[in-house]
């Protein structure tokens, strides 16, 4: 699916929207857009259609491989999934307050709901056959035996009970009983989740093969904004340079000094295919897994509505495969986009690749040691990028992921002042930065971050019993007002095996520590929690795997934090060992 995209839609009939609504015949209104369809999806009993106008009271249903997703005249988007029902029971807005209310009903199946204005300051509603979910500000998906809120914040009320949802919390539904306390989802519950809204193999959102031709995509624009020439997202052919990758201006900033220069991005991957074998290091062939974290900045270039940057913290997984006889290395980093308020142009997916183990591919990576590789933006036979945002292709890529070794880190957070992080000892795990920018559509992108990641464990070999102390570091992408920078902190997390809990401490992060609890998933290899801040009103969602090591197989530990505060957000890293 396309990330969200504005509409043009004047005074003159935002206003006769809204009388038409207070005389109550509103059935005939068009309140939004269908900006993507997979067969088969129909509303009334019509096919829907990309561009098909969305009425009040309208009623949608999808077969088991359709999908559809609905763009609102104040940016609300759902994406309603396969097998599912859906009606609009009441939409209400005004543009010249920003306000208004937004009612459905999901019968069955699932909604991903990604909030507009109203959702900022309304009313937004959705009632399913087990719960009403009243969403605030954010991201929620929704079902009829769940509710998750990915970003802001979400009530779930049912069976005489009601529950307030943090960004990154989950509770689960059963017909008429209290919603479950809120805690971390079920393993791997917003990957599938992700997986079923995206379009299937050999689906194309409701555009024909071929049919993207500048003429065909001026004549849908011209359909969807309702103006001759309009354009829902600006120019179609970009040709101004991506923005420069916001500078780093507190400990440990040279980190990523090979990407802030004159060609950013692009001194990253000459970094990375500088890498030299050393055979006097071991260098074994292995996949690890993991982790990442940092902040995604995008704009829209030539957008009539003169957008301004939106940027939102980036959390997902980190797969890296080292392959020793070919010298090559394969990083592939996927996850999720959180959207708050005005982040509208903000993707919602990213699949990114860096080097190849393909022989048939350039490797675009080296691999010097177990200590030491890198690999730069991956690309196919005809030199287009291998990576995906929101499951679509981009047009060109640079960017790079480079390990940072415990000595580089420390070296650079003293030559930036930070004398006090302690940075994990770790045997097997390995962390490091990555950085890219890319070009979609009328969309830049870009992105600087962290990733972790070791050595997998087995759910078997997690201890059953007894207590353990992990010492590491935390290290983030901060954007504080409109300050942007890296900063680190230690890491601490007491784990009681057999309580299946984790005390967690992270201290010295950008003047703040926080403190909180995690708990183990149903597959105890996994742990997740939240943690509070002691400054600014600051919130740390956590979550992570435990990893092998020289003491034992789950003596190490690494994960993802995101962010959150008052004009405050970070993405990152962490990675400890028992002590």
């Amino acid at each position: 699916m396309r990330r969200i995209l504005r509409q043009r839609i004047g005074q003159g009939t935002m206003a006769a929207l809204a009388a038409a609504m207070l005389s109550g015949s509103a059935l005939a209104q068009e309140v939004g857009k269908a900006s993507a369809v997979n067969p088969n999806a129909t509303a009334n009993m019509r096919t829907i259609t990309i561009g098909a106008s969305i009425t009040h009271k309208e009623r949608i249903r999808t077969t088991n491989a359709g999908s559809v997703q609905l763009l609102f005249i104040d940016k609300t988007s759902m994406t309603i999934g396969p097998n599912s029902d859906l009606t609009i029971d009441e939409y209400v807005y005004d543009p010249n307050a920003g306000s208004g209310k937004l009612a459905a009903t999901l019968g069955k199946g699932a909604l991903r709901f990604v909030g507009g204005q109203i959702s900022h300051t309304g009313d937004a509603e959705i009632k399913t056959a087990s719960a009403t979910v009243g969403i605030r500000g954010g991201v929620a998906l929704i079902g009829a035996n769940h509710v998750y809120a990915g970003y802001g914040s979400s009530t779930v009320s049912s069976g005489g009970s009601t529950v307030t949802l943090g960004a990154g919390e989950y509770t689960s539904l059963q017909g008429g009983q209290p919603p479950s306390p809120p805690g971390p989802p079920p393993p791997n519950f917003v990957l599938n989740q992700i997986q079923m809204f995206q379009s299937g193999s050999g689906q194309t959102g409701g555009v024909a093969r071929g049919a993207a031709s500048p003429g065909n995509v001026q004549r849908a624009e011209n359909r969807a904004t309702g103006t001759p020439g309009g354009a829902v997202a600006g120019s179609l052919t970009p040709t101004p340079p991506p923005p420069a990758i916001p500078p780093i201006n507190q400990a440990a900033s040279t980190l990523n000094q090979s990407v802030q220069n004159s060609t950013q991005t692009a001194a990253a991957e000459r970094t990375a295919r500088d890498i030299s074998p050393d055979a006097g290091n071991p260098r074994p062939s292995l996949t690890l897994s993991g982790f990442l974290g940092g902040l995604m900045h995008t704009v829209v270039n030539g957008s009539t509505y003169n957008t301004p940057a939106s940027t939102g913290t980036a959390v997902g997984t980190a797969t890296i495969a080292l392959d020793a006889a070919g010298n090559r290395v394969q990083a592939n980093l996927s996850g999720e986009v959180a959207h708050g308020p005005n982040t509208y142009y903000l993707p919602t997916t990213f699949d990114y690749q860096f080097g190849s183990t393909d022989p048939s591919l350039d490797a675009q990576s080296a691999y010097g040691d177990y200590n030491n590789f890198g690999a730069a933006a991956a690309h196919d036979k005809s030199g287009h990028p291998l990576s995906k945002i929101n499951d679509l292709p981009i047009t060109n890529q640079t960017g790079a992921m480079l390990t940072v070794t415990r000595e580089q880190a420390r070296y650079y957070a003293t030559e930036n002042g930070s004398t006090t992080t302690n940075f994990c000892e770790c045997d097997y795990t390995r962390w490091g930065l990555w950085a890219s920018q890319s070009t979609q559509y009328s969309y830049f992108d870009s992105i600087v971050g962290f990733w972790v990641a070791g050595r997998p464990t087995t759910a078997g070999e997690v201890p059953l019993s007894g207590q353990a102390t992990y010492s590491g570091h935390v290290v983030a992408a901060i954007e504080n007002q409109s300050d942007t920078y890296v900063a680190t902190g230690n890491f601490q997390n007491t784990v009681n095996f057999g309580n299946r809990t984790g005390a967690v401490t992270v201290t010295g992060l950008d003047n703040t520590n926080y403190a909180g609890q995690v708990q183990f998933m149903q597959d105890p290899r996994n742990f997740a929690g939240s943690l509070a801040g002691d400054a600014g009103a600051r919130q740390m969602a956590l979550t992570g795997s435990f990893f092998r090591g020289v003491a034992g197989p789950a003596s190490e530990m690494g994960g993802s934090v995101s962010i959150t505060g008052t004009n405050y957000l970070g993405g990152g890293i962490f990675a400890a060992q028992v002590k």
